[in-house]
């Protein structure tokens, strides 16, 4: 006769859960709208909500669709990096499945909310510096919306260097980034405080950078500028490696350049979104080798960083 199993306090525990009634169902926005997060965590991320948020996000892969790599979509396999609360990825389910859809965030919070909420895409938490767990080769395309536009120089060299390694000859990656238009609204927010006449939003603005007229002449030199001044610390997101970041053509095509990319169009700010959008070919070889990754990288965790310019700032200094 067999012996009913007793079990441990915990095993009683599991075994008692409730049941599923039913498998869910894997995401296709095609056949039925995924549930959206609730409107604060939209817009602490990306700066708007709803309509408006995902609009931007249309554009910017459907631009994307224009240069997409050669080759059987159905093989494909793709990764939005930075992915937040799933607005690209949500645009990638549109015209791939979703196991073949990888989406990787800093915030494990945000990789839970895409577990819930697309199911059968892949969302993992990615470590705040490379290398991530992809292997070599593994990704056709790589999205990553405002992201490169907040990383400090160091996080950004050297996740291009390991998009590189998870990419082929051939695989295209798409990224936005700031210009020196973002510095320049600075300065008009930094002179609005020397005259008096700033109001809050301009007041926090005016943190950005100590002197927005000089970095706006960095920037136009081609220098990568870390407009760092006011941030705030925000959960796994460090002010160390997340802020402003403006990054200009010749340093993104330099420092992409030697991670193994050719950069193959760069849409200026203001034409699509208030970022500019870049899309950049993965070549045979980097060129002169990618740069190293410092043995013991300091821990401190980059953002995933993917709100908006302007729509955002007032929040700075909170």
């Amino acid at each position: 006769m067999a012996t009913e199993e007793t079990g441990s306090p915990f095993v009683r525990q599991l075994a008692d859960a409730p049941t599923l009634e039913a498998l869910p169902q894997i995401a296709d926005p095609l056949d039925h709208a995924p549930l959206n997060p609730p409107a604060r965590i939209q817009q602490k991320f990306v700066g708007s909500s709803y309509l408006a948020a995902y609009s931007e996000a249309e554009r910017f892969v459907d631009k994307a669709f224009e240069q997409w790599p050669a080759g059987d979509a159905a093989l494909q396999t793709v990764l939005d990096f930075g992915s937040g609360w799933g607005r690209i990825t949500r645009m990638l389910l549109r015209r791939f499945r979703a196991d073949q859809i990888w989406s990787s965030d800093v915030d494990s919070e945000m990789s839970v909310l895409l577990q819930g909420t697309l199911p059968g895409v892949n969302a993992v938490t990615n470590a705040p510096w490379p290398p991530s767990i992809f292997r070599e080769g593994t990704f056709d395309a790589i999205t990553a919306f405002s992201v490169f536009s907040h990383l400090s120089e160091d996080a950004h060299r050297q996740w291009a260097a390991e998009f590189a390694r998870v990419t082929h000859p051939g695989s295209r990656v798409f990224i936005t980034v700031l210009e020196d238009e973002f510095l320049a609204v600075v300065a008009g927010a930094q002179a609005a405080v020397a005259a008096g006449e700033a109001d809050l939003f301009a007041q926090r603005l005016a943190l950005v950078v100590p002197d927005a007229v000089v970095s706006v002449e960095a920037a136009r030199r081609g220098e990568f500028v870390y407009a760092g001044g006011g941030a705030d610390d925000d959960g796994p997101r460090s002010r160390s490696f997340y802020a402003w970041a403006v990054a200009p053509r010749p340093w993104v095509e330099s420092v992409w350049g030697q991670a193994g990319f050719t950069l193959e169009s760069w849409v200026p700010q203001g034409e699509l979104f208030d970022q500019a959008m870049v899309v950049l070919v993965r070549t045979d070889a980097p060129a002169g080798g990618a740069p190293e990754v410092p043995p013991e990288p300091q821990r401190n965790l980059f953002v995933r960083a993917v709100r908006k310019g302007g729509r955002i700032l007032s929040r700075i200094g909170d």
